[in-house]
């Protein structure tokens, strides 16, 4: 997998926002960062990423959100087959300690989880 230059932040939470993007701009990286709020606004912004060749090397996405929640997102995303899993890497957010949560996401396109709340730690695990 190359470098991650670009990634999209697909939350609700606008705290959580807020604080994911302050921790990845702590890391001496000058990541390309994008925010949705939910899982359609995030494939209206995949589809023209994709337009522009310009596709984020990993998704953060919340699973809990209204509109279209992470697992829908995840389905829709398949569907439309607008990222390719070799290039793009998928980790599911939550605060949820629930073990049938976690296995749907393993069963989908999601490569991990990490739970909330985030650390610097929990992301250099995941980009670095």
């Amino acid at each position: 997998m190359e470098p991650i230059e670009s990634i999209l932040i697909i939350d609700d939470d606008a705290t959580s926002v807020f604080l994911t993007k302050r921790l990845l701009s702590g890391m001496d990286s000058n990541f390309r960062i994008l925010t949705a709020q939910n899982g359609r606004d995030a494939l209206a912004i995949l589809k023209e990423a994709k337009e522009k060749a310009r596709l984020p090397q990993l998704i953060l996405l919340d699973i809990d959100m209204p509109v279209m929640n992470g697992f829908a997102f995840l389905e829709e995303l398949g569907r439309l087959g607008l990222v390719n899993l070799i290039d793009t890497r998928i980790v599911l957010l939550t605060a949820s300690q629930n073990p049938r949560e976690i296995e749907r996401g393993k069963n989908q396109l999601a490569a991990t989880f990490l739970h909330k709340p985030l650390t610097k730690n929990k992301l250099r695990s995941i980009i670095y």
